[in-house]
């Protein structure tokens, strides 16, 4: 017998249904121990980012403006000493008119001893040591005076009252000094053996003993070194002081 034509629908709607495929995928979730974790120090890392934001940065990184406020600190720190304008304008003066008086005086003195000669060989009978010493006396002053003016008119002429050169008129006023002062130790050493010459040669000329003479004379020279010497010393130490200043 032939099927009817509602078997054959039926048929064609229920067999696709009984056709199912498996195509699903089983994950198996894998627990975790959460106490076997590390524990984060929450504390520590906290002062250390606190550390850390108060440390100052490197000084590469520093702003400029805080490294010249660091150096302007630190020299200002530093000691030193101001140097006073119008004390040195004052001693410059008080000093340069001492050694218009010690060129007067030299002056005088070189003159002095000219016009002795010049007497003692007009009259005659001074004796022949009296004539060589004067001699010796008048030239080496000669001498000695050309070289002090030398030495003096070359600071006098460029010295001036500016405030502005006081420092360099000040320097240069010490080391005039110190030259004068060589120059005068200088001459105690032609001196000595002049004096000492003279003395031996007035012991045949004259009946009295010339010891005392001897020992004035030499005591006299040998002072006027060390005195010179002391200075030499002095102006030595206060150059020193102008030029660090």
């Amino acid at each position: 017998m032939d099927k009817s034509i509602l078997d054959n629908e039926d048929a064609s709607t229920i067999e696709p249904s009984k056709i199912t495929t498996d195509h699903s995928i089983t994950v198996k979730a894998k627990q975790i121990n959460v106490v076997s974790l590390p524990h984060k120090n929450s504390s520590v890392d906290s002062e250390k980012e606190l550390d850390k934001d108060n440390q100052p940065p490197p000084l590469d990184e520093q702003p400029l403006d805080g490294n010249w406020l660091i150096l302007s600190r630190d020299w200002q720190a530093q000691p030193f000493k101001k140097t006073d304008i119008k004390k040195l304008l004052k001693q410059t003066k008080r000093r340069t008119l001492w050694a218009k008086s010690l060129l007067a005086i030299d002056i005088i003195a070189t003159l002095g001893l000219i016009i002795a000669l010049t007497v003692a060989l007009y009259q005659g009978g001074w004796g022949t040591a009296t004539i060589a010493y004067f001699t010796f006396g008048a030239l080496g002053s000669i001498v000695f005076v050309y070289y002090e003016i030398k030495i003096r008119l070359r600071i006098w002429q460029r010295s001036c009252d500016s405030p502005d050169k006081a420092l360099d008129n000040a320097i240069a006023g010490v080391e005039s000094s110190i030259k004068y002062i060589k120059l005068i130790k200088w001459s105690c050493w032609l001196l000595l053996p002049a004096v000492n010459f003279y003395i031996y040669a007035m012991i045949d000329e004259s009946e009295k003993s010339p010891l005392l003479a001897f020992i004035f004379i030499n005591f006299f020279v040998l002072s006027m070194w060390l005195v010179t010497h002391w200075f030499h010393k002095k102006r030595n130490e206060e150059l020193s002081q102008l030029s660090a200043a």
